[in-house]
């Protein structure tokens, strides 16, 4: 039998009753997660043509120092601007992908000629790129004033204008989508500029984020040795160091050490099937436990069939999440590490019956699991709220 060299103590997060849906894939479309980390109160800088460096919060104003004395509308939203940026994560096949999402106000004359009847807009501009670029971005050793430049080797862009906001994720899927199925190349990259700085005793980071077209003549120059000292002469965005290390950090990089798009064995298909099911790829998660169970039908590992009963849950086949928690509630580990998810099993198995509309034998379940020890309070709070007290004695 094998050993499982993998985390195996889970939340199981998807099967919280009352809490928000999780989106299912329709015709493959990628799922973007939950927001990982958000990034605001960016200070923007900016060297003027007469010589002074000015700064404002959340914008990198205009390098004419007359027109930001006195700016025009459209002046005043800046050479960039964000109210947020925005960091989700996001499975292309089985690859992990980072999106980056910048909010920002645009604008447009309604009649350009003259300059009047100024429109601002809501916009939001996003760049999905490959999880591995991380590790560029926030290297193990990243000198203090030492600037450097990543390509961020954009997979898929957009630049929507008064977007909505319930759509975004949506618009984000199919251009993922489209552009995998169409092996196509973005036609736009971005570099981002980056230093960290300690000024007056505090550690900083300086950042720029540029979008070039995804030509080498074009954005090789920012990648050269020699031009590193150029990246911040003009104009950057600083915030605390801690809050730009958090933000890119709140992606959480994952380097199988299997094959992925191979799986060879028991451990694989259940590794693969469990990266799969936390970035909600549950049918996908459901072929590769079920190829689990099939190279190893008499493999007891609790873990597996208690990922089975929550996929099946979430592809709300309710009645195979049952048989699939019943198994593994069989397969009691001895390691007392695992008996919280042994537990927790108890009260998933009593969500699925309640989806079944049997209340009675859900909050046995739940019961049960509160009785042997459940540390969940959110869950908790369902029990008492489901099913009132009742039948507390199993």
């Amino acid at each position: 039998m094998y050993r499982i060299g993998f985390i195996i103590v889970i939340i199981f997060s998807h099967l919280t009753l009352f809490g928000q849906s999780v989106q299912r894939s329709q015709s493959n479309l990628p799922i973007l997660s939950e927001t990982k980390g958000e990034l605001k109160n960016a200070l923007g800088w900016v060297l003027q043509d007469n010589g002074l460096w000015n700064s404002t919060q959340g914008k990198i104003l205009l390098g004419n120092s007359e027109r930001n004395r006195n700016p025009s509308p459209m002046d005043k939203l800046g050479k960039s601007n964000f109210q947020e940026l925005l960091i989700k994560e996001v499975l292309v096949g089985d690859e992990q992908f980072v999106v980056l999402i910048r909010y920002y106000t645009g604008g447009y004359y309604t009649f350009p000629d003259l300059e009047q009847g100024f429109k601002k807009t809501k916009n939001a501009e996003y760049f999905v790129f490959n999880a591995k670029k991380l590790d560029k971005i926030l290297p193990l050793k990243a000198n203090f004033n030492d600037p450097y430049a990543v390509n961020l080797e954009v997979f898929a862009y957009d630049n929507l204008v008064n977007f909505d906001k319930k759509e975004l994720d949506t618009k984000i899927s199919y251009n993922i989508l489209r552009t995998r199925e169409l092996n196509s190349k973005a036609q736009f990259t971005a570099i981002l500029n980056l230093m960290p700085v300690i000024t007056n005793g505090k550690k900083y980071y300086r950042f720029k984020l540029i979008k070039l077209l995804n030509k080498k003549s074009l954005y090789q120059k920012y990648l050269l040795e020699e031009n590193k000292d150029k990246l911040f002469d003009k104009s950057y965005y600083e915030v605390p160091y801690q809050d730009f290390v958090e933000f890119f950090s709140s992606v959480e990089v994952i380097i199988p050490d299997f094959n992925i798009d191979k799986p060879e064995n028991f451990v694989d298909f259940y590794k693969r099937g469990v990266l799969r099911y936390n970035r909600g790829n549950f049918e996908g998660a459901l072929s590769d436990f079920n190829g689990a169970v099939q190279l190893e039908p008499e493999n007891r590992f609790m873990m597996l069939y208690a990922y089975l009963g929550n996929t099946q849950h979430e592809l709300e086949n309710y009645p195979m999440a049952v048989r699939a928690f019943d198994k593994a509630i069989l397969f009691e580990p001895t390691d007392p590490t695992q008996k919280p998810a042994w537990v927790r099993i108890y009260y998933n198995r009593g969500v699925s019956k309640y989806f079944m509309e049997d209340k009675e034998n859900a909050c046995r379940d739940m019961n049960k699991s509160k009785k042997l020890g459940l540390s969940d309070e959110e869950a908790i709070k369902h029990i008492k709220k489901l099913c009132k007290g009742k039948l507390k004695d199993i």
